[in-house]
């Protein structure tokens, strides 16, 4: 005899001298469908726990929220086991018996396939940041994108994995089934091209290195601005700069447009103002002052220093145009906002105007007015 009827056979015999009209079946029955019950109750205390415990410092990582997840579909997982044994006691007919197996069977593939991706997603997590600790902080992002390419691609195939297993539960012959889409992967790809080309574009733009997860780039042929959410097999996500809104653009698109990357491979930008001064200043010292204009300005680096250049003479002004780095994009606006409070300062402070635009008329012969009759005066009129 094995344990399971062992230990049948011994509550079967304690419940019936304790209570002689109850099947050991039933009491069975009932004790896994109250544990199955437990293991879902007994998730949310877990995730109560784990988020009490993970929001210590105020917010959740990436690597906390998985683990939540993971907890979660664990109890899913063991709530369905003990409620399967629930129903095993309860002596079905052997066809029906069979049927809710397999329905069980279905249920364990799909909850085990999502703790797979989980636990997998956690694993490339974990090895990502431990890479990213051994390069150069401007090949960080370029970690971040091969590894969520990659864990993609694993988790399609653990997919796959668990629809096979199913189907050769279901009875298909998973050889004959796979020859069967060979034969037909001719009409598949036709009906999926566009699928299968995005796809092929996904894994382009990793390879390339066209841009990372967290670039700001500019895609022209849409018009859109953005930083990269998330590349993903068939699509790339970008949220917006002007809305901060999250839009999603194929890949195909990005590998056939012109795209610009303001942070790689280095995220400095290169900034310009240009100012007009009145004729007659001294250039000397605006060009000193357009200079000192950039100092302690956050986000302009000393290295490229800025230049300032005399561009032209212009209409109504001496025209001037002062260069400047920027460490990244980011802070262009700020500080161009900036150097100009400053100019408009430094210029009153010193005298140095900034003029309106002017134009003096010249007349290469004199205006003659000549008058027909006597001119009246409008207090003769009355």
């Amino acid at each position: 005899m094995n344990g399971l009827g062992a230990f049948k056979e011994a509550v079967n015999e304690a419940v019936s001298k304790a209570v002689p009209w109850v099947k050991v079946e039933y009491t069975l029955a009932a004790v896994f469908l109250f544990l199955s019950v437990v293991s879902l109750w007994s998730q949310k205390l877990i995730t109560k726990l784990l988020l009490k415990a993970a929001l210590r410092d105020g917010r959740l990582s990436k690597k906390e929220k998985t683990v939540i997840r993971v907890s979660r579909w664990v109890s899913y997982f063991l709530s369905l086991l003990f409620l399967n044994g629930a129903v095993i006691q309860l002596n079905l007919p052997q066809q029906l018996l069979k049927v809710v197996n397999l329905v069980f069977f279905i249920l364990y593939v799909a909850v085990a396939t999502v703790i797979a991706t989980k636990l997998l997603d956690l694993a490339f997590e974990a090895f990502a940041q431990g890479v990213k600790k051994k390069v150069t902080p401007s090949e960080r992002p370029l970690v971040d994108t091969y590894y969520s390419m990659i864990s993609k691609i694993i988790n399609v195939f653990v997919v796959i994995v668990a629809v096979i297993a199913v189907l050769d539960r279901l009875g298909f012959n998973v050889t004959s089934l796979v020859t069967s889409l060979g034969v037909g992967s001719l009409a598949v790809g036709l009906a999926a091209k566009d699928t299968i080309k995005n796809f092929i574009s996904g894994i382009l733009l990793v390879t390339d290195r066209q841009f990372r997860i967290g670039d700001r780039v500019y895609i022209r042929d849409i018009d859109v601005e953005g930083y990269v959410y998330d590349i993903g097999l068939r699509t790339t996500q970008i949220i917006t700069i002007t809305g901060n809104n999250l839009i999603t653009v194929p890949n195909s698109k990005l590998t056939e447009g012109v795209i610009e990357n303001a942070l790689y491979p280095e995220p400095k930008v290169k900034d310009s103002v240009e100012v007009g001064v009145a004729y007659g200043s001294d250039v000397e010292l605006v060009k000193k002052l357009l200079i000192e204009a950039t100092k302690g300005v956050k986000g302009i680096l000393k290295d490229p220093p800025p230049s300032v250049y005399f561009i032209n003479f212009g209409d109504s002004a001496l025209l001037f145009k002062l260069i400047y780095y920027v460490e990244n994009k980011d802070l262009a606006y700020g500080a161009r906002s900036q150097v100009h409070e400053r100019i408009k300062k430094l210029f009153e402070a010193h005298g140095v105007e900034i003029p309106f635009p002017q134009n003096d008329l010249w007349f290469r012969n004199p205006l003659k007015v000549e008058l027909n009759g006597p001119v009246q005066r409008e207090d003769e009129k009355l």
